[in-house]
Formats: C-alpha cells, structure tokens, sequence
C-alpha cells in the first residue's frame, strides 16, 4: 500500500494484513443486531446475501462491497446510521452525534484492522 499526498490509497478488494476474519464478522454481526435487533439482522442480512451476494464474511475481507450494498439497500443516511454502529463497534468508542464527517471519513477496512489491537492507522505498520 503506498501513500498518496492526500492520504492512504485503500487497495481494490484484499483484508489489511494480520486481520482476524472471525472476529471482523462477529463485531459485524453484533453491530447489526444492535441497530436491526435479531430479526432485523436477519432480514438484512438475507438481503444483503440475496440480492447483492455479500455476507458478513465476504465484507470482513472487502468491506467497499458492504458499503455499496447497505447504502443501495437503505440509502445514504441509513448506511450511515450503520456506518456509525459498526465503528463504535470496532472502535469501542462512542460517536457523538455531531461527529457525521468522523464518520463520513472513516475507513472501514482500517477499522477492521483494530482487530489486530494497533490502534489508528494500523494497517500502515507491517
């Protein structure tokens, strides 16, 4: 992954180095239920697996597939909405209100890579 001047280039499709899948998809699942509650969970989740063939582990390892279904399924503010759970979620910290451009911002593939406990900017470390 090279740097560009404006940033991290994300690369096409691939999980950060050293992430754990298993633990990706549990925090994606626990995130969804508290949005969704259980049967919400489910009911997106056959969506999401049904009509744009994403599942929970298919978006640990590409979370942009995740995104681009979530926000066609429940349109840009609800995929923020979700967006906001699921970083709060791998984050362990909550996300004030006001704080829509945090979220905007945010990378998913990096938050995924708080998994392996690095903290911010983790997948820049090899």
């Amino acid at each position: 992954m090279k740097p560009d001047l404006f940033g991290i280039r994300e690369p096409k499709g691939g999980t950060p180095a050293n992430v754990n899948t298993g633990e990706v998809v549990e925090r994606l699942d626990k995130a969804l239920t508290a949005i969704f509650s259980e049967d919400g969970k489910r009911t997106v989740t056959y969506y999401l697996t049904n009509k744009y063939g994403v599942t929970l582990e298919s978006a640990s390892r590409d979370p942009s597939k995740l995104e681009r279904a979530l926000t066609e399924l429940l349109g840009e503010v609800g995929w923020t909405v979700v967006k906001k759970a699921i970083l709060e979620e791998f984050w362990n910290k909550k996300i004030e209100i006001n704080e829509t451009v945090v979220v905007e911002r945010a990378s998913l593939r990096e938050a995924f890579g708080f998994v392996r406990g690095l903290g911010p900017g983790s997948i820049l470390k090899p």
